[in-house]
């Protein structure tokens, strides 16, 4: 255990040096500040390359409180403060407020010869109007009327030996203001590229966590897991969260709705983390994540989605503070991840490193957005804390796939170890069925014998010569016919007990005649007792596909079942009917009926109502008629009478056999 614990740390350590390095590379590569034109007060000098596009940073002269056009700041002796884009995220220092107005101005020098350049603007919070060598080159949204929006500019000029650049901007929306992302020059091509570059970036952070949603709340819909729809939730904010580049290049104009959105989701993923983490770190139960750290999670998510939107624009003076309460949250979920990570580990957990891993590299993008606030934009890429997201998205995703696989080998060691118990059972099962098959065998052949004994008797009274009358005679054929009969009865009972379920016996035959038949054979006794026994058949032959004995045996039991319960005046129909094209042969009588608890219990085996019963007789039948593939049905009216119904499958006559 402490070993998996201490190579768990080291793997740790060793991802945060390489993420380290990683932003590290960022730092120094794809950064704007570093790849910035050399600068003095209100000048820029343009490189002898401009294929390779460079960022306006440093030299800019701002005027805050005012705007001004490009005569305007030649005429006016405004006073103006040398500042490289992003020193102020706002007009709080200046103004008092983070929201109002201000003009920005700079001077790009060409020392060779005219250029087609193109200026590209991220995002100009909130409204602006632009202007490039004393002319207007266009506008982002609407500085009066003010009418706010969230979109890149591009604006294409030609770089003579002194070009103006004059930004105007006004913000009532949002909590940054103003000139706040450094703006780059060069020609088409290269800003196409470097966009084309960005927006691949984004693309990836945005839609591989969104097929990871959409696969996670698509088990979630199958099964309904938590753990999987809050996967799914927390890929899906994440992919939301990244998708404001593209926003941005088509031109969204509810920005309140877009940034409320932003750090909505940003929030999200941290709650639908620390639910995750929890559940796999045995903490969900603690009153320290049950009452306290999930609560303040979904209280920061309500307020991130409600302050952008509904409060911080009629209320600027929150928005500092909302700043660093937004960036508090981050930082505090960092370090809940972690210690839930830690408790994971120490408990064994099998999945506790990829919580260690996910909340360690986001930590760390936490710490190096923090650390270089105002020295790192990225020009090309995303920022830290984005790429912290995407791999805190990208550890939970491979902690769910983990997670999946162990469960479907632990469901696989299971269903093994099920199905040698179901062996097992199945071998009891069959054993005790075969002691009692036996056990039949014998008392049957115990029965038959007296039974061979009655007849034999019977036999030798009729052919000794001994003088019978008429009705003694009769009796003594009576008698004979009902031990074959009985004789019958104990060979279905001896094959059933053996399980002899073989088709040798299966026939086709008329359903309608054998009706007829087992009528003709049993009206006799069926009406000894004063009962009226009664025959109803469709017109035309119906076949069945079956054994004629079982059957005939079935219906005895339910004849004879009815008789026991039907008064003398009463009366027992045997009826066949076409129904669906199935036979439907039907056994009803006038007599008590059943109580409705009962009914659905009349088939079970050992189910009666008679003191002397044995509850076989119907649980015979059901089984029969489930041999013939059909189905045994009853309804009852106590007082009323009973019919139980007998479905089997209608079968072709069969053809008799051609003379070769």
């Amino acid at each position: 255990m402490k070993n998996e614990r201490w190579r768990s740390l080291l793997v740790l350590l060793l991802l945060l040096i390489a993420g380290g390095s990683g932003f590290l590379l960022l730092l120094r590569c794809d950064n704007k500040y570093t790849q910035a034109l050399p600068a003095a007060p209100g000048i820029n000098l343009l490189q002898e390359d401009p294929s390779q596009p460079a960022f306006l940073v440093d030299g800019w002269e701002y005027y805050p409180g005012v705007l001004l056009d490009p005569e305007e700041i030649s005429s006016s002796q405004a006073g103006f403060l040398s500042v490289y884009v992003g020193r102020y995220p706002n007009f709080s220092e200046q103004l008092g407020s983070p929201f109002g107005e201000a003009t920005y101005r700079l001077t790009l020098r060409n020392e060779g010869e005219p250029v087609p350049l193109v200026l590209y603007i991220p995002e100009l919070l909130c409204a602006g109007k632009i202007y490039i060598a004393g002319t207007e080159a266009g506008e982002l949204g609407s500085i009066d009327p003010y009418r706010p929006l969230a979109a890149d500019g591009f604006y294409a000029f030609t770089a003579g030996e002194e070009t103006e650049i004059v930004i105007q901007c006004v913000n009532y929306t949002h909590y940054y203001s103003g000139l706040y992302y450094p703006p780059a020059v060069g020609t088409a091509e290269g800003i196409s590229h470097l966009v084309t570059t960005r927006l691949a970036v984004y693309g990836f952070l945005c839609f591989a966590p969104l097929a990871v949603a959409l696969s996670n709340l698509a088990l979630w819909a199958m099964g309904r897991e938590k753990l999987s729809r809050r996967m799914g939730l927390l890929c899906l904010c994440s992919s939301l969260r990244t998708a404001y580049p593209f926003l941005h290049a088509l031109g969204f104009p509810l920005v309140c709705l877009l940034y409320s959105m932003e750090d909505a989701c940003g929030g999200i993923v941290l709650l639908c983390a620390m639910h995750i983490a929890g559940e796999l770190s045995g903490a969900v139960n603690r009153w320290y994540h049950r009452q306290l750290a999930i609560p303040a999670a979904v209280g920061m998510c309500t307020a991130f989605a409600v302050f952008p939107a509904l409060i911080l624009p009629y209320v600027p003076s929150f928005i500092n503070l909302y700043g660093i309460v937004l960036f508090i949250y981050k930082a505090l979920s960092g370090a809940y991840l972690l210690l839930l990570a830690v408790r994971a580990l120490r408990t064994g957990d099998p999945l506790s490193r990829f919580l260690l891993f996910a909340a360690g590299l986001y930590g760390l993008s936490l710490t190096v957005s923090t650390l270089t606030i105002n020295s790192f934009e990225p020009a090309r890429g995303a920022w830290p804390e984005e790429y912290g997201g995407f791999l805190l998205t990208f550890g939970f995703a491979a902690l769910m796939v983990r997670r999946s696989i162990l469960l479907s080998r632990e469901n696989q060691r299971l269903t093994c170890h099920l199905q040698e118990a179901v062996d097992r059972r199945t071998h009891a099962i069959e054993t005790l069925l075969a002691e009692r098959r036996e056990l039949l065998g014998s008392l049957i052949h115990d029965l038959k014998n007296p039974l061979a004994a009655v007849k034999s008797y019977a036999e030798l009274v009729r052919s000794g010569g001994v003088a019978l009358d008429r009705e003694t005679a009769g009796y003594l054929d009576a008698l004979t016919d009902r031990v074959g009969a009985i004789e019958e009865r104990f060979s279905f009972l001896q094959s059933f007990s053996r399980g002899e379920r073989g088709a040798s016996a299966l026939q086709t035959f008329s359903l309608s005649g054998f009706l007829r038949e087992f009528y003709e054979d049993n009206r006799p006794d069926m009406e000894l007792s004063g009962q009226s026994f009664h025959l109803a058949l469709c017109p035309g032959e119906l076949f069945l596909r079956g054994d004629p004995e079982r059957l005939r045996a079935a219906l005895e039991n339910l004849c004879y079942n009815a008789l026991s319960f039907t008064p003398k005046d009463g009366t027992i129909t045997l009826s066949l009917e076409q129904e669906n094209g199935m036979a439907a042969v039907r056994v009803s009588d006038t007599g008590a009926g059943i109580a409705p608890e009962d009914l659905p219990h009349v088939f079970e085996r050992g189910f009666t109502r008679r003191p002397e019963g044995e509850g076989m007789g119907l649980f015979i039948v059901r089984t029969i008629t489930l041999e013939h593939s059909g189905t045994a049905e009853v309804s009852s009216l106590p007082g009323h009478g009973s019919v139980f119904t007998l479905r089997f499958p209608l079968s072709a006559p069969d053809l008799p056999e051609e003379n070769a």
